[in-house]
């Protein structure tokens, strides 16, 4: 097989891919995942990948209607085997403050490293792709599951709490920066930690994000 036709069953995997995460985070019917696993089986049946071809005939036979637990499961597992395909997969329902958003960021992303994130600039850093599980991908895509939980889990409550912290008595940080911040979100008009990783994320093109 050339070059140019692996290189074009490969982008047909992943796309196959995006659209099972679709699925998966709601945003498309299930016909739409039938006709991904088919292709996923047809293109894998021989030299190529025997796991992906395994996980698309497993679920192709699997009983209906689909329990989307178990296949979130399989799916999960199928990613994390494959970095090099820039996948990442955050469990949104697992985050219930800032410091369990970055937890689930390490444990996507940080598994194999000695160190650990643990700020907004951090997290920018990671995606420049520097460093961390999908650094060696060519593409990078972010599935954000439940991502309405993280949204209200990062939203005005925590955020005023996380600002306030910020001026804390003796606090390092910059005062007169935080205070605007502070004051823009209690008068409505300003960003909660939610919209600032979302900023974040939105502001690498290369990545794609589905949620």
């Amino acid at each position: 097989m050339s070059k140019s036709n692996v290189k074009q069953m490969e982008t047909n995997d992943r796309n196959q891919l995006a659209v099972i995460a679709q699925v998966l985070v709601g945003d498309l019917q299930e016909q739409a995942l039938a006709e991904s696993l088919t292709s996923l089986r047809e293109s894998n049946r021989e030299p190529n990948l025997p796991d992906l071809f395994r996980f698309a005939d497993k679920w192709l036979k699997a009983p209906v209607p689909i329990v989307v637990a178990e296949l979130w499961a399989d799916f999960t597992q199928l990613i994390s085997l494959h970095p090099e395909w820039g996948f990442v997969l955050i469990e949104g329902a697992s985050i219930v403050d800032i410091p369990s958003f970055y937890a689930e960021l390490n444990k996507v992303y940080m598994a194999d490293e000695n160190w650990k994130i643990g700020s907004l600039d951090g997290f920018d850093d990671l995606l420049y792709g520097g460093f961390g599980k999908v650094q060696e991908a060519k593409k990078h895509t972010i599935i954000w599951k439940d991502i309405d939980h993280s949204r209200a889990a990062l939203g005005v409550t925590t955020t005023l709490a996380y600002y306030q912290e910020k001026l804390a008595a003796n606090s390092p940080f910059n005062q007169t920066y935080f205070q605007q911040k502070l004051s823009d979100l209690q008068a409505g008009k300003g960003q909660t930690y939610f919209d600032i990783v979302a900023e974040i994320i939105q502001s690498h093109p290369k990545i794609d994000w589905i949620h």
